[in-house]
């Protein structure tokens, strides 16, 4: 795919489990086609903490093998007295909450986690941007409204796994 990725060596890129649930062990074509795109861009992925359980843990074959390679490194959240990444995870997670007819206090706190992490790494670190990966339909609008709505729409995108490897018919992918 290589020119087609939608961001570059000097954007700070999360990734949402469910990216890393889609493309599954490190054996499998989508994992070895996600791998080689990032590292053609010269990103390292920034998995949140909470991303890391969700996923089983760091020993789990596709992180282990994503951290040994060099590809992605484990993050910390948000603090909470951050004021704009606690305003983007609330927005987030009302959007979430709305798209999926759920309580919000029940919504997965990941997904409306990822929100205020993008705001507070466009904020604070010296980026050009940031990019949330995820498969998740309603987190994606989630993530998008609270970036519009506090004002950092170019800055933060928000893909797909499709984005980045493209979408093979002849893959297993599970969107969630």
């Amino acid at each position: 795919m290589g020119n087609d990725i939608p961001f570059a060596a000097d954007q700070d890129v999360l990734v949402d489990a469910n990216i890393f649930y889609a493309i599954g062990r490190p054996s499998n074509p989508q994992y070895r086609r996600f791998r080689s795109a990032i590292q053609n861009a010269g990103v390292i992925c920034k998995l949140p903490q909470r991303v890391i359980g969700e996923l089983g843990g760091a020993n789990t074959d596709r992180v282990q093998a994503a951290l040994n390679e060099g590809w992605a490194t484990i993050i910390e959240a948000p603090s909470p007295t951050d004021g704009d990444a606690v305003a983007g995870s609330d927005i987030a997670r009302r959007t979430i909450a709305n798209e999926t007819e759920q309580v919000e206090h029940e919504v997965e706190k990941t997904d409306a986690i990822l929100a205020g992490l993008a705001i507070q790494y466009v904020r604070d670190r010296e980026t050009t941007g940031v990019v949330v990966l995820t498969d998740d339909k309603p987190a994606k609008k989630g993530i998008e409204k609270a970036v519009r709505a506090q004002g950092y729409t170019d800055s933060i995108a928000v893909y797909g796994l499709a984005d980045i490897i493209g979408d093979d018919p002849g893959d297993s992918m599970r969107l969630i």
